[in-house]
């Protein structure tokens, strides 16, 4: 590759360079070659060989066939160029217009590579340009749940599109066919108040798995530039990775304790027709009043669902010898319901005997941690397993029930009891002890009122202290200065 070499008229690129070497690198377009030089030691250069020859190494293993269960390797590509946006250029350099105006092109800055990158050709990105942008998507929030290999496919998929000031993205009622990533400027979500999305932020999510319509109308605040992703070619690549994940997917169905009783035919079958969500944490997988339409399995991570309570108690109180006033204090306490690994979401109502299309969920449920989840339609459920085998699912759930909300309150109540009785008897233990040494209530109280008092009467005193030492010092001050006057 032919490079050239241009001359510096800065004063201080005519300083002498003593034992350095000039190397030249070139950022060419099909419009325009920028050229620009950095001096390097021998020894800079044997590092910057070695840095390279290391990440040539890395890209090896991230080639590799990548499980859903290797942490390490999922994340590695996070670490990967943590370098980059750390690298400091000289201040002689930054100083010049040119390369104040090289620094803008899309060419130059690593980060703005990205969406050039996918306003190309999918069919024509090299492995190289698809790996610059995973590095950009392993970053976010949704795409970090994903093994780098479908992270690779969505990079090669991925396609940008840009929009004006004030520009309509999309009105309320269209078909939603496709997620929005912001990579550059503001989005206004019209109809909520304030609702204003910046970079990074991911717009219609639920677009990927379900065809349905847009449910607000999006418009862009400033000069925006988004990422798009399609939902046909989402469900593709996430169908492929499923089949290649076939086998684990039957080991861990397997190691279930419900359907170790079905043979090997019957659970391949049942994983032949699972599917796989993502969901990052606090999102949200349905709410009380949707359909009952499918079961979940925990992959990884964990769900939650919150239980509010009220919980009443009753304070009484003598005014006189034969009457009381009573009071009725209600506390409000929130926990969760956690689901953890190998647990099943949301399968109790679909192998309730007196199953009814009409019925709605009762729960809402949410990710407490990032999470990937198998399930499976309601009705693909029906076609693998057949009314002997629901029986032995509805077998299962009567000797290990799930915890219902009705019974959660029982037991809190139960508790609390519990928990006030222990109370009283501390205080009968404590007031007892007291009275082996001659103490009754009433003496008690009045010892605790005698010394709140000297409590107060000594604060009260180191207050009057403080205010005449404050008054002294003025006046010794006022006259020291009186006296340099005079």
């Amino acid at each position: 590759m032919k490079t050239k070499q241009r001359r510096s008229i800065s004063s201080e690129s005519k300083k002498p360079s003593n034992d350095y070497t000039f190397r030249t690198i070139q950022l060419a377009t099909p419009q325009v070659e920028y050229f620009t030089s950095r001096s390097t030691t021998a020894s800079v250069e044997k590092k910057l060989h070695k840095l390279g020859k290391h990440r040539n190494e890395l890209n090896l293993q991230l080639n590799k066939t990548i499980n859903y269960d290797d942490q390490s390797l999922r994340n590695s590509m996070l670490y990967q160029n943590e370098d980059w946006g750390k690298f400091e250029f000289p201040s002689w350099l930054k100083g010049r217009t040119d390369f104040m105006k090289l620094r803008k092109s899309k060419h130059f800055d690593y980060h703005l590579q990205v969406f050039s990158i996918c306003e190309q050709d999918p069919f024509r990105r090299s492995d190289e340009l698809i790996e610059i942008v995973a590095n950009y998507l392993v970053k976010l929030d949704f795409f970090r749940l994903m093994p780098l290999k479908m992270i690779k496919q969505i990079s090669s998929r991925l396609q940008a599109k840009s929009y004006e000031e004030d520009e309509i993205i999309c009105n309320k009622g269209d078909k939603g066919d496709s997620m929005y990533i912001i990579f550059d400027g503001k989005v206004e979500v019209l109809g909520q108040k304030k609702l204003v999305l910046g970079p990074k932020s991911l717009i219609d999510r639920t677009a990927l798995e379900f065809d349905y319509f847009r449910n607000n109308t999006l418009q862009a605040v400033t000069v925006t530039h988004l990422l798009i992703l399609n939902r046909i070619e989402y469900v593709t690549i996430l169908n492929h990775n499923m089949k290649a994940e076939h086998s684990n997917h039957e080991q861990f169905i397997k190691s279930h304790q419900l359907f170790s009783h079905f043979s090997d035919e019957r659970v391949n079958k049942f994983c032949s027709v699972l599917q796989g969500k993502f969901l990052t944490i606090n999102e949200t997988l349905y709410n009380a009043g949707d359909m009952i339409d499918y079961l979940y399995i925990v992959k990884q991570g964990t769900l939650a669902r919150q239980i509010v309570m009220d919980l009443e108690d009753q304070n009484r109180w003598p005014i006189n010898q034969k009457k009381w006033l009573s009071q009725i204090i209600t506390r409000t306490i929130s926990f969760n319901i956690e689901y953890q690994i190998g647990q099943l979401v949301g399968y109790s109502e679909i192998i309730d005997n007196d199953f009814d299309s009409e019925k709605k969920r009762k729960e809402t449920i949410y990710a407490k941690t990032d999470c990937f989840l198998l399930y499976v339609s309601k009705s693909q459920f029906f076609q693998v397993f057949n009314q002997i085998d629901i029986q032995y699912f509805q077998n299962y759930q009567t000797q290990y029930p799930p915890m219902t909300q009705e019974q959660l309150v029982k037991d809190t109540r139960q508790k609390q009891s519990e928990q006030k009785q222990k109370l009283q008897m501390v205080n009968q233990a404590i007031y007892s002890h007291l009275r082996q040494f001659s103490f009754d209530y009433e003496t008690l109280k009045k010892k605790e009122q005698k010394f709140d008092q000297v409590t107060k009467n000594q604060k009260k005193a180191s207050r009057e202290f403080t205010n005449r030492y404050k008054l002294i010092r003025g006046e010794k001050k006022n006259k020291i200065i009186s006296l340099d006057n005079y």
